[in-house]
């Protein structure tokens, strides 16, 4: 027999108890955070600056609150696509708050179009009532819930009678009533030779057809601007939302034509000044340490200002992200279409084949994480020793106070861990591999030129085990030190140049050994289902688990409860470095 989909679950309940334990509460909890909690204390309300001019309400519930709505989300999301599934095919015009969909799905609809008219939704989540929100969810014919589970959903998801800017169920509900606006959009369209999508509120309509149709667009006399049609019009009214009419506009073929902030025009890309500018603000942060942002907006009086802020790393980080997607997104769209998941992954580039945006991207990284980390810096050999390291730390905090800043709520690490991702791999060149750490020791410094730090700079430290596959990597140590003593391991770091030093964690009995050899043996011993712990790559999935599953359902599950004991001989190794490079003028 099925498990019943999650549907049917959530039509099933009939009160707070029932809505409680599927949403994982006990109904005292959800009860508290739906009613003991005051109006007044459920969310703080600050405003942020539009760029239109005015002010945007951000309303950021409380972090108990948060918690409740994420999960009525991730809920409201698994309907969402049952509901798809139901009507015999996706959603294929509303790109905002989804899966797999973003501003690039968004804007490939409309690439390469004669016209793409634009126009916006005022007040989207506003428009989306107390009442909207519990009739939609009791009279839907896809969901019909009882009446008092309905109430219960729209007072988790309401603030002043409105869905609220800042709530991570806002988005997921607005989707779900906004579809019937979407279907009715894409019949205008589909009758009128166009293409259609929305991303939030952002609605979008493009057509190679020689005159863009009226009952969409129409054209203000002889003038430039161009206004909606009655049709769209009376779609928006009778789907209960509002036009902006200051944001709607017509982008013609000969000139530029952006979707969401994506260039449509022929292929998808980045405005050419904006990628100038990141590049010029991490030419500067990588000199200075600042960078400054230009924000243009609306005053009270209506005219535009531009003012210069002072930026951050991670808003840097974000732009340079931002354009490296843009670009690889048809790499990963015809990686994605590939039936062989080994032929998935776009390929890396070499260095000096490298266009200029990743060069910029790369500059920045091999800064922040290598020139000048936040923290000392720590690189292991994956992401399972990630995962060993840190709550070996977290349990032996009170021993290692150079590592963990031991408080009255958490253990908080003093190190920060190399993340392993698609974007490191491929702009980085480090995806865990033993070539990659050879080029890595090798090269390390060689891009460092014109890099400056007002401060001290922490260690970056490569951590590696100590077994037959590390003779490789002791090589590279080797030259790179220009030692004539043999490299094996057994001194506690290797200082390789500047800030970067090598740990190979110490062998067990004078034996090839792993990190995993440091947890106790009876732990390694472990079942998952039938299943034994192999620490090996190439291991029989039938009778025995990874180290990825060891390291998430056996070391992070149970961390609080694992004797770490054993991972002091690496600990201390750690230690040994930042004690030597504070030593360091």
């Amino acid at each position: 027999m099925k498990n019943p989909t999650h549907i049917a679950q959530l039509r099933a309940q009939t009160s707070l108890h029932g809505l409680a334990r599927l949403l994982g509460y006990e109904p005292k909890g959800l009860a508290y955070v739906v009613y003991g909690i005051g109006d007044a204390y459920k969310y703080v309300d600050f405003p942020i600056p539009k760029r239109s001019g005015g002010t945007r309400i951000i309303s950021a519930p409380v972090k108990s609150l948060k918690l409740l709505q994420a999960r009525v989300s991730t809920l409201l999301g698994a309907c969402a696509e049952e509901i798809e599934v139901e009507r015999g095919g996706k959603n294929r015009f509303s790109h905002g708050f989804r899966k797999n969909h973003s501003i690039l799905t968004n804007a490939t609809v409309h690439r390469g179009k004669r016209y793409v008219f634009n126009v916006d939704l005022h007040n989207f989540f506003g428009t989306v009532h107390f009442g909207r929100v519990s009739g939609f969810f009791a009279k839907n014919r896809h969901f019909k819930l009882d009446p008092v589970v309905a109430r219960i959903l729209a007072q988790i998801a309401c603030h002043n009678k409105v869905l609220p800017q800042g709530s991570p169920c806002s988005p997921a509900i607005s989707n779900l009533i906004a579809h019937i606006l979407d279907v009715r959009m894409a019949q205008l369209a589909a009758r009128h030779d166009c293409y259609y999508s929305r991303y939030a509120d952002d609605l979008t309509f493009s057509t190679n057809r020689k005159e863009f149709p009226e009952s969409i667009a129409t054209r203000v006399s002889d003038s430039n601007e161009w206004i909606a049609g009655k049709s769209l019009l009376k779609i928006i009214k009778d789907s209960r939302f509002e036009l902006n009419h200051s944001k709607t506009r017509m982008q013609f073929h000969r000139f530029r034509q952006d979707v969401t902030g994506v260039v449509v025009n022929k292929k998808l890309n980045v405005p050419s000044e904006y990628v100038r500018d990141v590049r010029a603000m991490v030419n500067s942060f990588v000199k200075t340490g600042q960078f400054t942002l230009r924000k243009s907006y609306r005053n009270d009086a209506g005219a535009w200002v531009v003012e210069e802020v002072a930026g951050n790393k991670v808003q840097l980080r974000g732009m340079l992200s931002f354009i490296d997607s843009v670009r690889v997104f048809p790499q990963k769209k015809l990686a994605m279409e590939k039936k062989d998941k080994r032929e998935q992954r776009i390929p890396r580039v070499e260095l000096k084949d490298m266009d200029g945006a990743s060069r910029t991207y790369r500059r920045y990284l091999q800064y922040t994480q290598f020139f000048n980390p936040e923290l000392p810096f720590v690189i292991c050999e994956g992401k399972t020793d990630n995962v060993y390291i840190k709550c070996a730390l977290r349990q032996l905090a009170d021993t290692y106070p150079q590592l963990v800043s031991k408080t009255a709520s958490e253990n908080k690490l003093l190190l920060n861990f190399f993340n392993y991702t698609k974007v490191a791999d491929r702009i980085l060149h480090l995806g865990g591999g033993t070539g990659d750490f050879q080029t890595f020791i090798g090269n390390y410094g060689s891009e460092f030129k014109g890099f400056k730090s007002k401060e001290k700079r922490n260690p970056v430290i490569l951590l590696i085990d100590n077994d037959e596959g590390t003779a490789k990597i002791f090589s590279s140590v080797k030259t790179a030190t220009k030692r004539k003593s043999p490299v094996d391991g057994s001194e506690p770091f290797y200082h390789i140049a500047d800030n970067f030093y090598v740990v190979a964690i110490p062998r067990l009995s004078g034996k090839s050994t792993t990190i995993e050899d440091f947890f106790d043996p009876t732990l390694l011993k472990t079942k998952l289902g039938t299943k034994v712990f192999s620490g090996k790559d190439g291991f029989d999935s039938a009778t025995e688990y990874g180290k990825h599953y060891f390291a998430e359902y056996i070391v992070k599950k149970g961390q609080k409860t694992i004797d770490f004991s054993g991972f002091h001989p690496i600990l201390e190794r750690l230690v040994a470095v930042l004690t030597a490079h504070a030593a360091k003028p």
